[in-house]
């Protein structure tokens, strides 16, 4: 195979694979539908979706809630800077 080839192919698997991460997040956020009466996931189903997903609590946290990420990511980049 070309490094052209190689380099197509490398792409193509990517979109592909972006495009089962948007399945699984949105599968997700209906897993993890919040109880209208506390406003949190149900009990336990953080690490029953980190069990399925092979993901780890914290990445399937920041899937259902971007904005959790991004505050994350913003006190990740504040502590480099000091």
């Amino acid at each position: 195979m070309s490094k052209v080839d190689d380099e197509r192919e490398l792409a193509e698997a990517v979109a592909v694979l972006r495009q089962a991460e948007e399945r699984v997040a949105e599968a997700l956020r209906a897993f993890l539908v919040r109880d209208p009466l506390t406003g949190r996931p149900v009990h336990g189903r953080i690490g029953r979706a980190a069990e399925i997903t092979g993901w780890g609590q914290q990445r399937v946290k920041e899937t259902v809630t971007p904005a959790l990420a991004e505050r994350r990511r913003a006190q990740r980049g504040g502590r480099e800077n000091r």
